[in-house]
């Protein structure tokens, strides 16, 4: 098994992005030198005389090649004098001074090329071969070295923009996910105290039992730390929770309570936030049912249906109160979301955080009595 190679950080991809930088700039003179060259072959030059594509090659690509050395003294210029608008006038005088240096240089060394490879009209001289490169070229060179300095302050800037557009990315993902763990650290002991309470009530009546319903409320805290430190859980270890608080939750309500969990086989190793499900079976105990009723029943069912995870919780207690108003993407009884309690408050939070607007959350009433929770999420496979 080979190990994993470490992510890329923001400094990795700003390096990487320099050296693909200088490496493109170097190489990419070629294509003008290759295309000069083919001209002189197949054209020949301003005397029309013809050359072979060998001589055209190094005559040519030498002399454009040279821009693949001046480039790479322009990125690192770029790297290393920054544009700033308060001293604008040593940057230019900067880049004046290399325009005039870069430009000479080239000239001289065309005109050396042109010297040793052509024959252009009555050239006999290198000091000829000067004045016709000064006449035709130096315009070019200028321009040359204005369109490279461009290009390059073009590509620092991208890459400055992906730096911070990525710090600012990272940035924003911790802070979700300390606030998803907030809400996680409100969550657990709320349903931990709950059942701790059922604990302490069932003492008096039956100790034996009361054992067995603190082991559960162990399994169902070691269960919790299993899953501490992680938003999305698989569907099967979420059923866990769910059925041994179902099982913490019969002491309380008796054998009168009925609950049933349908999970499709296709649906068991999808990924859901963690401790989704139990904060809504409880708010379906706490608002809807009543201890020691008989025929009371809770429905919890899972199904994939194409891309999304339809998740639905339903009890037959006496629903919700009040007209149903819209929050958002929630249903909710009125007055607000947060009087339905900690659990569906954070529910909806942790939804939203997580799926942004790719989520549905309904909550009705069902016309038999009753409240029904219907959940969507996006399957990310």
């Amino acid at each position: 098994m080979t190990a994993s190679s470490p992510p890329l950080t923001i400094a990795d991809e700003g390096l990487g992005l320099r050296h693909l930088t200088r490496w493109l700039f170097a190489v990419v003179w070629t294509v003008p030198g290759a295309l000069a060259a083919l001209q002189m072959t197949l054209v020949g030059d301003a005397s029309g005389t013809h050359y072979g594509l060998g001589t055209a090659l190094i005559w040519q690509g030498s002399a454009w090649m040279i821009w693949g050395l001046w480039s790479q003294l322009v990125l690192t210029l770029v790297d290393r004098v920054k544009l700033d608008t308060a001293r604008v006038l040593p940057w230019l005088s900067l880049h004046a001074g290399m325009t005039v240096l870069a430009s000479s240089i080239n000239v001289l060394a065309i005109a050396w090329l042109d010297h040793v490879f052509g024959t252009v009209g009555q050239v006999t001289s290198y000091a000829f071969a000067l004045r016709v490169v000064l006449v035709n070229h130096l315009d070019i060179q200028v321009v040359l070295y204005w369109a490279v300095l461009g290009a390059a302050y073009m590509v620092e800037f991208v890459r400055r923009y992906r730096e911070r557009d990525r710090a600012a990315t990272e940035l924003e993902q911790k802070l979700a996910r300390t606030q998803l763990e907030a809400l996680r650290m409100q969550l657990n002991p709320h349903f931990l105290f709950n059942a701790l309470n059922s604990v302490a009530e069932l003492m008096e009546m039956d100790v034996k039992e009361a054992q067995r319903t603190l082991i559960r409320v162990s399994d169902l805290l070691r269960l919790s730390l299993r899953s501490a430190g992680q938003s999305l859980i698989p569907v099967w270890q979420e059923i866990e929770l769910v059925e041994l608080y179902l099982q913490i939750a019969r002491v309380r309500y008796g054998a009168g309570l009925d609950a049933d969990i349908d999970v499709d086989p296709n649906a068991v190793d999808l990924m859901i936030p963690s401790f989704l499900l139990q904060p809504l079976v409880e708010n379906a105990l706490k608002h809807g049912l009543a201890p020691g009723h008989a025929d009371q029943s809770i429905l919890v069912k899972l199904e994939r249906v194409g891309n999304s995870l339809a998740i639905l919780v339903e009890d037959n207690g006496k629903g919700l109160h009040g007209l149903l108003t819209t929050s958002g993407r929630f249903l909710a009884a009125v007055p607000s979301v947060d009087g339905l309690g900690i659990g569906l408050t954070n529910t909806r939070s942790r939804l939203a955080m997580l799926y942004g607007d790719r989520y549905a959350f309904r909550m009705s009433n069902l016309p038999t009595g009753g409240c029904r929770v219907d959940i969507k999420l996006p399957v990310e496979d």
